[in-house]
């Protein structure tokens, strides 16, 4: 089964491309880290300590809209699939990505 949820806040204004193409999010999410299994507060900070990722997701047709309207900061819950792809950069070289189609979006 390849399903990927993901929540977290649009990490810039989405990509919007001319005409009706798909729009390009990036998702930032948290993680809290461990230390020994356990999780522990950064000492800088006085919180959970945290490692953030962030995420390509693209989006089509209404999906794509209504990721269109959004603006950096704004929070995302995303249901959809993972997908890879590899292309040849212009050096020859073999390059690989993966990314998010998402199927259903809610912003809150």
């Amino acid at each position: 089964m390849n399903e990927v949820n993901l929540t977290g806040r649009v990490a810039k204004d989405p990509q919007t491309p001319s005409g009706n193409g798909p729009v390009t999010l990036i998702v930032a999410t948290d993680r809290v880290k461990l230390k020994d299994g356990k999780t522990y507060i950064d000492e800088a900070t006085g919180y959970t300590a945290k490692t953030t990722e962030f995420h390509k997701v693209t989006c089509f047709n209404g999906q794509g809209k209504a990721a269109a309207t959004r603006k950096k900061g704004d929070v995302v819950a995303i249901s959809g699939y993972l997908h890879y792809s590899s292309w040849e950069d212009c050096d020859g070289n073999a390059r690989y990505g993966a990314e998010v189609i998402a199927d259903r979006l809610h912003f809150f």
